[in-house]
């Protein structure tokens, strides 16, 4: 299953890694009802530590697992927390290590040489210690996530700004928009729409779309039913900010001096609160590049050469 960091904070997963069923029950009826932003808990489960592994393989997006030490093996809950942190390189997941027998991992030594985030003797856990420290371990795990959306979001802004040149051609600019676009705010359909002109000052309409369908003549047929729905409605014709529309989330494209004008839709998406941002960021760099490119062409086209005059 692949999973990208924009879905991690669809919910809040948690792992419970035991090898006692009844610790199983326990932990989930000791946080029945936790909620953090909204977001509901999911709960999953494993009796083993190359049983947890396996898990976290599957489902990177699991913000808290709770880790018993021993289990099939002495050691088979710091081994698994080494696996996790080195050969999964999950470094965003909170690991709380849970032991009923504090003398096989200690509590200084195991915090020193393992990447754990809390301790929690089973011997003096509580109801409420527990999901004190779950909850703590819940918005940790989101203020980690929180940074690499924005690291992602910014190395995308950057790479799709440098991408795009006035001296490419236009359709190259548009794909790198819409491909930025797409990496910014996952969408199952992104279409780009364009009106500009040719370099002999006639009207030009570009259009094109990405899509995840790979039937292309079905997902052709829905980017024009898209296009065709924008051209129908002034006021989406005319929409001045980015923000959601039917469907959908719309980006409007303006180029300076009227030298064009278009919109980048992005189908049954709604961009968190990062993208919102970063969405008409990459628009105003894109309006730059495609102005840059068009009134280049415009100026090559004319027949007498363009003097620069400076009067002395």
């Amino acid at each position: 299953m692949q999973t990208t960091i924009s879905s991690y904070l669809d919910k809040n997963h948690i792992l419970v890694v035991d090898d006692e069923p009844d610790i199983h029950k326990v932990t989930k009826m000791s946080l029945r009802g936790l909620e953090y932003r909204g977001r509901k808990t999911q709960f999953s489960f494993a009796s083993s530590g190359k049983e947890a592994v396996e898990i976290m393989r599957s489902n990177p997006d699991i913000a808290v697992i709770l880790l018993d030490v021993v289990m099939e093996t002495n050691s088979a809950g710091l081994d698994a927390c080494r696996a996790i942190r080195e050969e999964l390189g999950n470094h965003f997941v909170r690991i709380l290590l849970r032991t009923g027998q504090p003398g096989s991992a200690p509590e200084r030594q195991t915090i020193d040489e393992y990447d754990i985030d809390g301790y929690l003797p089973k011997t003096e856990l509580t109801t409420n210690r527990l999901y004190s420290a779950v909850r703590t371990a819940i918005k940790a795990w989101e203020e980690l996530v929180e940074l690499e959306r924005h690291r992602e979001l910014l190395t995308a802004l950057h790479e799709g700004a440098i991408s795009m040149h006035s001296f490419e051609a236009l359709e190259t600019t548009l794909e790198r928009l819409l491909e930025t676009s797409v990496t910014i705010s996952p969408s199952p359909l992104a279409v780009l729409q364009l009106e500009t002109f040719e370099q002999e000052g006639n009207p030009r309409q570009l259009f094109l779309h990405l899509a995840t369908d790979t039937d292309m003549a079905k997902s052709g047929a829905a980017a024009k039913e898209v296009a065709t729905r924008i051209a129908r409605d002034p006021a989406l014709q005319s929409q001045q900010e980015a923000g959601p529309v039917e469907g959908g989330y719309l980006i409007p494209l303006r180029l300076h001096r009227e030298l064009g004008y278009g919109w980048i839709y992005l189908e049954g998406v709604k961009p968190d609160e990062f993208a919102t941002n970063a969405l008409p960021l990459l628009a105003a760099h894109a309006a730059n590049a495609l102005y840059s490119t068009v009134a280049q062409a415009m100026l090559a086209d004319r027949e007498n050469p363009i003097y620069d005059t400076m009067i002395i």
